[in-house]
């Protein structure tokens, strides 16, 4: 005779929430020489005060007439923007789910929050400065926009390669970029690689000692006079949809940038501050909520270069 019994099936669950692959620090804004970051700034509009280059004069008659120069004085302006990531939290599923998923939230937040970051940074290098002009005699501030010369833009939807390289650091050198260790950037994505590592120059202990296919990327070595930085877009946790596009993408080319740390300014009103509470108007849900004000503008269209690339 069989005898049978009702079975019990248990369900285990962690506490412990994995967070998917992304960027979580801010990669360019100490990248930014501090003297072009401004902080603290309680203002709607923060202004970059720019002088232009002069050649001193040779003294041809020891009691001639002086001849004065006269550097041209002009000014960016940069309107802080403010950015925050929120998350709610329902005080009854954090009950019946036993975990308390605040700490991962907090992480994911602050992450997006740096990443938004660095797409203001991005966006100014190539975008449209604000220029700001004081009119004479009244006083008053007009406004302006200056776009980025095409003068300064090169390459196209054909594969990165060395010439490349060497003309957007040519570009930068014409036009009196400082150049040495740290002092020049490129940023590319990783839609480049393959093909920075099919450049020979690059990979060949002929030409350097990067070795940059055993580490099997050039993100963070020097080369070509920069130090390169990838850039990874926003995806989806399956990797199957782009939600945000950090370099800009047409088609098939990619906009990879070439700069000086001393090209764009960088107004910070607050820094990332992150705050937890309890909204009695949601149930008495937890809200995550971090917040920053900042904004960037391109200072110097001679410290950038946009090198259009193929995305692979």
């Amino acid at each position: 005779m069989s005898v049978t019994v009702d079975q019990s099936w248990a369900y285990k669950f962690h506490d412990l929430i994995l967070t998917t692959f992304q960027q979580d620090q801010a990669l360019l804004q100490n990248v930014i020489h501090p003297m072009m970051v401004h902080r603290d700034i309680s203002a709607q509009v923060d202004y970059f005060e720019r002088l232009g280059n002069v050649l001193a004069n040779d003294v041809v008659s020891p009691f001639g007439q002086t001849v004065r120069l006269n550097p041209v004085h002009s000014r960016r302006a940069v309107r802080l923007q403010s950015s925050d990531a929120t998350v709610g939290i329902s005080d009854e599923n954090t009950l019946r789910s036993m975990v308390n998923p605040e700490s991962p939230y907090t992480y994911t937040i602050l992450a997006a929050l740096r990443r938004r970051s660095d797409k203001h940074l991005i966006d100014a290098l190539t975008g449209t400065a604000e220029t700001a002009a004081v009119t004479a005699g009244s006083g008053t501030i007009t406004f302006g926009t200056q776009a980025l010369p095409s003068a300064r833009k090169i390459g196209g939807a054909t594969a990165m390669d060395l010439a490349r390289i060497i003309n957007a650091n040519e570009l930068l050198s014409k036009a009196g970029v400082v150049s040495g260790t740290g002092e020049r950037f490129m940023l590319y994505g990783p839609g480049q690689l393959r093909d920075i590592l099919a450049i020979t120059q690059a990979s060949s202990s002929d030409f350097t000692r990067n070795q940059i296919h055993d580490k099997g990327t050039i993100n963070g070595v020097e080369w070509e006079g920069f130090k390169w930085i990838e850039i990874a877009d926003v995806v989806q946790e399956d990797a199957s949809t782009i939600l945000n596009r950090m370099l800009a993408l047409a088609s098939t080319t990619r906009s990879c940038i070439a700069f000086s740390r001393y090209a764009a300014g960088l107004a910070i009103g607050r820094e990332i501050q992150t705050t937890t509470s309890i909204r009695h108007d949601l149930n008495d849900s937890i809200q995550v909520r971090s917040v920053m004000m900042m904004a960037s503008t391109r200072v110097w269209e001679g410290g950038v270069v946009r090198v259009d690339a193929l995305e692979n």
